[in-house]
């Protein structure tokens, strides 16, 4: 049940509920109507004891004296299926009646009681009546048998009405979660490209309201911190650029100075290449401040991705040939997209680095291309370490490195994850692929273009 939607819950468990509560109250309702109609029988025998001495002592043919015995006309018609004992002075039997074949009726006078008689539940009861003692004892098979109809009758209507509460718990649920549904469809529209998008009110001011007031206002705070830390990473990475460059500069002109000595001109030479990464990393910061802060600025084109992919394998060549690395390429005669040449091509820059530094020597680089409309899909992979199903989606995090398969593994761990973002700002998409024991494979999905241009 755990997997049911609400609004199933909520009709199943009134229509439990409901069941279960006329199963209490039909219950309650047949007990009570037991001890209701016995209490009606037993007035009804009183009042055929009183009517039976009343004829006794008005009837005109009736014996006078009550110590003698009575024949069956004496006996109203009523009283002729009963079971009747009559008692006149000093407990004498003046009359028996001949369906109790010579049992007897006990019990004190004013007093009733159930006994069971010939295989029956009886009501058995004893009245004084002047100077007669009346024992009566009915069947209450028409009770029992009245009672057991009601409750057929009764269980007979609860699957009915367990349907008809379902399926109205049913629509209750659905109305009561279609503010929720709501609010779920305006809170998937919030992201990074439309931060500022909130919640609905709704129009009545109950639960719900107070929810979205409040689900609402932590959205504020959290876009208060996003701006903040989104203007603070490019603030930075902006100020930086400067002195960096000035740093760079400085590095340059020293390098060519003649005035340096060996030593000093290798360390020249660590000092130029620690400012080269320093300027990389903080290009990458700036590129994902702007695509955090949505303002990254595409020059779509139509352009053919298989030029630039062999151009990036060209560079991937150059970059393994010392380990003894081969390279394949399986890529249809075109891959048409529209996209920003620049930033693409720096996407497929960071995906064949990144093959390329885990990738252990004498290993295989495999890069194929399909269009799969709407789409255009490149696939890169790598023999070498597999990847734990736990980091697959954490090698995408900012400054996450994987481990080192490939040699001396370099670069600050951001190249995936721009090449991502990079993907996603363009409406693809970039994952790990499924792939081959001992194989690595990312795959890239783009939305296909038009046609190839250069």
């Amino acid at each position: 049940m755990n997997r049911w939607s609400l609004k199933v819950k909520v009709g199943i468990y009134a229509a439990m509920l409901t069941m279960a509560a006329l199963v209490a109250g039909v219950s309650v309702m047949l007990a009570t109507l037991y001890f209701y109609q016995l209490d009606e029988l037993n007035e009804t025998l009183a009042e055929e004891a009183s009517e039976l001495v009343w004829d006794l002592k008005n009837f005109r043919d009736a014996p006078k004296d009550p110590s003698e015995p009575l024949s069956d006309e004496f006996i109203p018609v009523p009283l002729r299926d009963r079971y009747l004992i009559v008692e006149g002075p000093g407990g004498k039997i003046v009359y028996h009646s001949a369906n109790l074949q010579g049992m007897c009726l006990d019990g004190e006078p004013g007093q009733t009681r159930t006994r069971r008689l010939f295989g029956n539940a009886c009501r058995v009861g004893a009245w004084r009546e002047g100077p007669y003692l009346v024992r009566i004892g009915a069947r209450v098979n028409m009770i029992e048998r009245f009672l057991a109809n009601l409750g057929i009758g009764l269980a007979a209507s609860l699957p009915a009405v367990g349907l008809v509460v379902y399926f109205g718990g049913l629509w209750l649920g659905r109305r009561a979660v279609a503010p929720v549904s709501e609010l779920c469809a305006a809170a998937e529209r919030i992201s990074t490209s439309n931060p500022r998008e909130r919640l609905p009110m709704p129009a009545a001011q109950d639960e719900i309201a107070k929810l979205t007031e409040v689900v609402n206002r932590s959205f504020d705070r959290l876009q208060a911190s996003y701006d903040v830390a989104t203007r603070f990473s490019a603030d930075a990475s902006h100020q930086l650029k400067t002195p960096v460059t000035i740093l760079r500069a400085g590095l340059d002109h020293l390098s060519r100075t003649t005035e340096l000595n060996e030593t000093q001109a290798a360390e020249v030479a660590m000092l130029r290449q620690q400012t080269r990464r320093l300027t990389s990393l903080i290009d990458d910061l700036l590129l994902l401040a702007q695509a955090d802060a949505g303002r990254m600025l595409l020059e779509l084109e139509e352009l053919d991705l298989r030029i630039q992919i062999q151009a990036a394998a060209e560079d991937l060549r150059v970059l393994v040939v010392e380990n003894n690395i081969t390279v394949e390429e399986d890529l249809p005669a075109d891959l048409p997209v529209k996209g920003d040449r620049r930033l693409l091509a720096m996407v497929l820059q960071n995906l064949v680095e990144n093959a390329a530094k885990y990738t252990p020597a004498g290993g295989t680089i495999r890069i194929s291309g399909i269009i799969e409309a709407p789409e255009v899909v490149l696939r890169i992979g790598n023999t070498g370490g597999e990847i734990a199903t736990d980091d697959e989606e954490r090698i995408f995090e900012r400054f996450r490195r994987g481990a080192n398969t490939g040699g001396n593994v370099t670069g600050h761990g951001l190249g995936l994850n721009i090449a991502r973002e990079l993907a996603r700002a363009h409406g693809g998409a970039l994952s790990l692929n499924p792939a081959d024991p001992g194989w690595t494979e990312f795959e890239l999905r783009m939305p296909a273009g038009g046609g190839g241009s250069v």
